[in-house]
Formats: structure tokens, C-alpha cells, sequence
């Protein structure tokens, strides 16, 4: 399957943290090439959205699609949903995270599954 046509422009992870902060919504699953230079994340990190809307696929489509990702050298990030849902809770604690402690929580959680307490 040629994952290309599914997968939008590719934009560092700080561009899309502040797209969660300033366009609530967009809901896209946000992936990233599994390179030795990706091995840690980082607010430069280069991620891409897929953008078809997956809701319609069939299981079988869905698992031939999400081969075809890691056949080509894609991971999983998160969906934007849960990056909002990650700075509002940090938001919650601190009222003006630091960039870097906005991507401490999102390692964090994109490890762990669960919210930072700082």
C-alpha cells in the first residue's frame, strides 16, 4: 500500500503543540519516521498527520494500512486529542508551562499512558 497519499506535510512537533493550543479539533494521528535521529523526541521532530479519515476503513484495511507504516519505517505518535488533553492538564498545574516541560509531559505520556504531575 502506498502510505504517501494518506499522510499530510510534515511539520516539526512544536508547530503542531501550538496548532493544539491555537486550532483545537483537528484530530489527526500525528506520526514520525523511526530513524536513529527520531530515537528521542524532541520539539524538532518531524511529524506528519494522516489525514484520511480512517473511520469508514474496514479492520482489514485499517491492519493493512498500519503494516504499511511500519513496513515504511512510520511509529505512532498520538492524536492531537490527546496532546490537548496533555497540555491542559499541565496547564492545570503550571499556568505557563516552559516548551521543554510541555514536551516532558508528552514523552511522558506517549511512555507511560497516563499525565505528568510535576
Amino acid at each position: 500500500m502506498d502510505i504517501g497519499s494518506f499522510l499530510g506535510e510534515s511539520e516539526p512537533l512544536k508547530s503542531w503543540v501550538n496548532k493544539c493550543i491555537t486550532q483545537r479539533g483537528l484530530q489527526y494521528w500525528l506520526v514520525y519516521q523511526d530513524t536513529a535521529e527520531n530515537e528521542i523526541l524532541q520539539l524538532t521532530t518531524r511529524l506528519l498527520p494522516i489525514v484520511d479519515d480512517m473511520r469508514d476503513w474496514s479492520n482489514e484495511e485499517i491492519d493493512e494500512f498500519e503494516d504499511s507504516l511500519i513496513n515504511n519505517g512510520y511509529c505512532y505518535l498520538l492524536n492531537m486529542d490527546q496532546i490537548e488533553d496533555v497540555i491542559d492538564n499541565l496547564k492545570q498545574q503550571k499556568a505557563q508551562p516552559s516548551e521543554q516541560e510541555l514536551l516532558e509531559a508528552i514523552i511522558f505520556y506517549y511512555e507511560r499512558d497516563a499525565f505528568i504531575s510535576l
